[in-house]
């Protein structure tokens, strides 16, 4: 039995279309290899281009905010009368579902 399976393996192996075969399937393997670790490092390297853009956006927005608390504290009632506010002795709220007021343009 190991005699036969012997001689139809080297049959096989000495087979010059086995060879062949053998051979094209090594190199598209070879291949398949190349274009697949490219494409992980490509991956990769947008990947983290993307992740560095990320946190330089975040630091940038982080940054308008904090210019933006101190802009929003810094405005008191002197700016805001030198910028042409004024202040409201008597002050009507409007709520939502009341047909009692009515808004009107007044410029006095």
């Amino acid at each position: 039995m190991t005699d036969i399976l012997k001689q139809k393996t080297k049959i096989i192996v000495m087979h010059r279309n086995t060879s062949y075969a053998l051979a094209v399937l090594i190199f598209g393997c070879l291949v398949f290899y190349v274009y697949f670790a490219n494409t992980a490092v490509r991956t990769l390297t947008v990947l983290e281009k993307i992740r560095e853009e990320t946190q330089s956006l975040s630091i940038g927005v982080s940054e308008m905010e904090s210019k933006r608390f101190v802009i929003d504290n810094s405005v008191n009632p002197d700016l805001a009368r030198h910028l042409g506010f004024i202040e409201v002795n008597q002050p009507t709220f409007i709520m939502k579902n009341t047909s009692q007021n009515t808004l009107s343009f007044k410029t006095n």
